[in-house]
């Protein structure tokens, strides 16, 4: 029996709005005529801290605004 170290990995938690490229999120948002903030349009790659109390709640925001590119009707 091989060790389990030694067997292949597979990513099982990967968030595909995490994955996208920037440029995807920034092209999907112009076809749908959402406005995306400066953190995730200029600013890239948006700066976070994990030392800022706030920045948790800032990624939550900025991740969410990416994840609505991904909405469908």
């Amino acid at each position: 029996m091989r060790s389990l170290v030694a067997l292949p990995k597979a990513p099982l938690h990967l968030h595909f709005t995490g994955s996208m490229r920037h440029t995807t999120v920034v092209e999907l948002a112009e076809r749908d005529r959402i406005k995306l903030p400066p953190a995730l349009v200029d600013q890239w790659p948006p700066v976070l801290s994990a030392a800022d109390e706030k920045g948790w709640f800032r990624f939550q925001r900025l991740y969410d605004t990416a994840r609505s590119v991904l909405r469908t009707e």
